[in-house]
This record gives C-alpha cells, structure tokens and sequence, in this order.
C-alpha cells in the first residue's frame, strides 16, 4: 500500500464528497420519482431517510418500491451480521475507503 500524502487524502475526500452528493441526488430523483406527493421539499439523501423514518409502517411501501428500482432485494440483516458475513468472506472493512472513513468517524 502506498504511503498517502497529505494531497492524495484530500484530493481523495474530494472524489468521495462529490460523489456522495451524487448519490443523494439520485436518490432524491428516485424517491420523487416513486412517491407522487411529499408534504417536504428535501434537499438530501439524509433528510428524505429523516421523513420516511418518522412514520415506518406509513412509509414501508415507498422503501420497498426504492430498493426495487434500485435492485435491493431480500430481508434485510442487522449491520453486525453483515459484517461478519464480510469478514467470513474475505472482505476487510480497513481495505475499503469508504469504510475507512466511517470507522474513523466512530472512533473520534
């Protein structure tokens, strides 16, 4: 692995910041696109996950029409799980960028 410089992390911060952005907007275009009337104007993928959140079983319905379009299927699993299921396969969340950064993020 190579050693990072202070100018790499923060060129890479920037890719993952702008791609993060990204994908909040997609998934505001993918929710706006399955839920006709929304009584919100959001502006992130955060605040559309704080509406739905507020009323589940209201909601469920909209969740389950987002994750199909976007191709999630089954019955979801408890975070822990999944990172044992990771582990067991080989996958090493302190290999991964994204990961990397939300483990910082915890430990701070």
């Amino acid at each position: 692995m190579k050693k990072a410089t202070l100018e790499g992390v923060v060129e890479r911060l920037d890719r993952l910041e702008k791609r993060i952005a990204e994908l909040n907007q997609q998934l505001f275009l993918l929710v706006d696109t399955v839920v006709t009337r929304t009584s919100k104007n959001f502006k992130t993928g955060e605040d559309v996950m704080a509406f739905y959140g507020q009323n589940k079983k209201q909601h469920a319905k909209v969740v389950r029409e987002v994750f199909e379009k976007i191709g999630i299927s089954g019955k979801p699993i408890p975070a822990e799980e999944l990172q044992a299921r990771m582990a067991k396969s080989g996958i090493r969340a302190e290999d991964n960028e994204f990961s990397r950064a939300i483990i910082e993020e915890r430990e701070k």
